[in-house]
């Protein structure tokens, strides 16, 4: 499941589906029962993104509980989806816990990098793969999704973004393609900004090419095979799931878990809930 504890972000990016910016953070406490909840269900993977998670004062916190290891079980797979702005002291507070941390990269053309990744003073492309370098070279545990979100803009850059990392050990252990989603910001956008499916798989196929020569793995997302794939908590403790109209929200996570309620589990799709999330972050 997707835990998404906070709205805010110190980016603007024209294409995200992430909850709106203005949406209160979820207090800790909150977020510390949601925890709670997924360790007693034994909950086997959690992404932790938003919005920005790193702008959370509890992050390293969430982290470590998320990560303790489960009765009898292995630990949960907990994954980062970060922007790639925080400081390394606070990522290096947070590393230990993951397993994965997921980063994105839109371009290799920077031009393009820059119409997409907006917000920031910051150079986003140079901190992301600065972040990428170090996390290869000093916390090897931790293993590395790159993400790439197709629109407009990007379809010449896209498939060149792994000529971004020159050293082949500082490559992700997957690069995921996108294809955008007219959610939220994305709705917003999306008549300037979405692709076909058909100038998608033109992408995914140079992508692909590209993948392989590199001797990465390469995983897709079709906006077709969105539905069911996902559960969301939200900053405001509302369950989101994916359906043919889009996001749908449901309800107070923990209203939905009272006696006679539908369990937040039965609205998506077990199977393609956990393909989408085992292809993605598989294990070693």
């Amino acid at each position: 499941m997707d835990l998404r504890p906070i709205g805010r972000c110190n980016l603007s990016c024209p294409f995200c589906f992430g909850p709106r910016h203005d949406v209160p953070t979820m207090p800790q406490a909150v977020a510390f029962r949601i925890a709670a909840k997924l360790r007693q269900e034994g909950v086997q993977g959690v992404v932790i993104s938003g919005g920005e998670p790193t702008l959370l004062r509890y992050l390293a916190l969430l982290v470590e509980e998320l990560s303790s290891p489960l009765p009898g079980r292995f630990p949960p797979r907990v994954v980062l989806s970060t922007n790639g702005l925080a400081s390394l002291k606070v990522m290096e507070r947070v590393l230990p816990g993951l397993s994965w941390l997921a980063l994105p990269l839109e371009s290799a053309d920077e031009k393009e990098h820059r119409e997409l990744r907006t917000g920031s003073a910051a150079p986003h492309r140079k901190r992301v793969l600065d972040l990428l370098k170090e996390v290869r070279k000093n916390h090897r545990r931790v293993r590395v999704k790159l993400g790439t979100v197709i629109t407009r803009r990007n379809v010449s850059g896209a498939p060149r973004v792994l000529d971004l990392i020159e050293e082949d050990s500082w490559l992700p252990d997957v690069w995921k393609v996108y294809q955008m989603s007219e959610t939220n910001y994305g709705a917003d956008n999306g008549d300037w900004l979405s692709v076909g499916d058909e100038e998608f798989e033109e992408v995914v196929e140079k992508c692909q090419q590209r993948a392989e020569e590199r001797g990465v793995t390469l995983r897709v997302y079709r906006n077709s095979t969105r539905t069911g794939s996902y559960f969301f908590i939200d900053p405001d403790c509302e369950v989101v799931v994916v359906d043919e109209g889009g996001e749908r929200r449901l309800g107070n996570f923990f209203s939905l878990l009272e006696d006679g309620a539908p369990r937040p589990a039965d609205l998506v799709l077990p199977s393609r809930n956990m393909e989408n999330f085992v292809r993605t972050y598989p294990d070693e």
